[in-house]
């Protein structure tokens, strides 16, 4: 597993989480909106409508644990962003890299159970004290458990084997498709009865509706950590102006995320170097 620029040999590292920078990481999912297998329809939504969340990500990590010790990279990061940023276009949101954090799991027993019918709301046992907080949306990766994904309020958890049913005009992979339907949950979206849709259960459908898309915003909109578009450039923009460039680049890499075809995501862009 590689974290940032650091390599940990079988995950050797303290119970403490070690938060590293992911700038580069951020400016690889911003490329672009791609994805094979994605509706990357933006359903008319312009820069000025755009959402913008934090998400950090856990890898974690078990000496004691085989259910739980993840074998995803930082590339393999980049890449469930990317996509799921693609998906969640149609919906006027992006989600944004706070911090890539490689931790070794708490209650490693705990791999007992992983994989019984009754493993999910345990899974909360797993996390690290240190790099909790209630700011944000939390992934963490793990090897297996009974279920694909599980969004539990304070995180959501997706095993790194995750397999779905393919469907016509589907995402081609399971983690940004089970990652992005999580996030439906914890945006308050219920399961859907089209297998072609992101919050049916089991399939690699991505499709978003319309009454869908303004129940999460809504969910969204109620987040005081889930900033506009418009608003971050404004501030990222007097912060240049005020010769405070790491905080002004920290906000210009939020933005940059956003997979438009807009005069500011291209100026975010090339400000966040």
């Amino acid at each position: 597993m590689v974290c940032g620029p650091f390599a940990y040999s079988h995950c050797e590292m303290t119970l403490n989480a070690v938060r590293l920078s992911v700038w580069a990481l951020l400016a690889g999912v911003a490329l672009n909106a791609g994805g094979a297998g994605v509706n990357a329809s933006h359903a008319g939504f312009s820069f000025n409508d755009w959402l913008v969340a934090p998400v950090r990500v856990h890898l974690l990590c078990a000496s004691n644990g085989p259910a739980i010790h993840t074998t995803l990279t930082n590339s393999d990061v980049e890449r469930i962003l990317k996509k799921m940023n693609s998906v969640w276009s149609q919906a006027g949101i992006s989600f944004w890299l706070e911090s890539l954090v490689c931790e070794e799991a708490l209650n490693q027993d705990y791999t007992a159970r992983m994989g019984l019918p009754d493993d999910l709301r345990g899974l909360l046992s797993l996390r690290p004290v240190a790099s909790r907080a209630t700011n944000l949306f939390h992934f963490y990766y793990v090897k297996r458990f009974s279920a694909n994904g599980v969004y539990l309020g304070e995180a959501m958890f997706v095993k790194d084997t995750a397999k779905l049913e393919a469907v016509p005009g589907g995402i081609d992979e399971p983690l940004p498709r089970v990652s992005s339907h999580e996030l439906g949950h914890a945006l308050s979206l219920e399961h859907h009865t089209n297998l072609h849709h992101l919050m049916y259960r089991g399939t690699t459908g991505t499709n978003v509706d319309a009454a869908e898309i303004r129940q999460a915003r809504a969910a969204a909109q109620g987040l005081p950590w889930i900033e506009r578009a418009p608003d971050l450039f404004k501030r990222a923009g007097e912060l240049r102006e005020k010769k405070n460039a790491v905080e002004a680049r920290r906000l210009y890499s939020r933005l940059a995320v956003i997979p438009l075809d807009d005069p500011a995501i291209r100026l975010s862009r090339q400000r966040e170097k």
